[in-house]
Parts: structure tokens; sequence; C-alpha cells
């Protein structure tokens, strides 16, 4: 089930990841700064794009989160 980028941003914001909006041409980051890591998020209608599932399993690996708990914070 696709979720829109606001929705993405308030469940990891729980989890203590920020998402970072683009400067130029880049995409939306996920970033966590206790250990660097960061993960694209093609979004180009900003906090309104709904994201496909295969962005949202790829950033639940990228942060090493459970994609089934990741959902019911959706």
């Amino acid at each position: 089930m696709p979720a829109r980028l606001r929705d993405i941003e308030r469940a990891v914001k729980a989890l203590g990841i920020d998402v970072i909006a683009p400067k130029g041409k880049h995409p939306w980051k996920a970033h966590r700064s206790s250990d660097g890591v960061s993960y694209g998020i093609p979004a180009h209608n900003g906090l309104k794009t709904e994201i496909a599932n295969k962005y949202i399993r790829g950033l639940c690996r990228a942060f090493g989160i459970d994609e089934t708990q990741f959902r019911k914070l959706l």
C-alpha cells in the first residue's frame, strides 16, 4: 500500500529519522544522524507525493526497520 510522504515523515520521526527537503534537483532524503545512514526518496510533488511500495521497502531495509511494524506507524 503506497503512502504519502507526509505520513512517512511522521512515522520515521518517531524512529529518530529526519526527512530532509531537496536542494536543487536532488531527491528528498531520509537521514539518521546517529549513524549517517541516508535513503533517497523520489517525491516530485513534495509532501503530497504518494511513495510507491518499493521505496517504502527500500527505506525499511536501509534503516533496518521491520516493514510490518513501520506500516502500523503510517
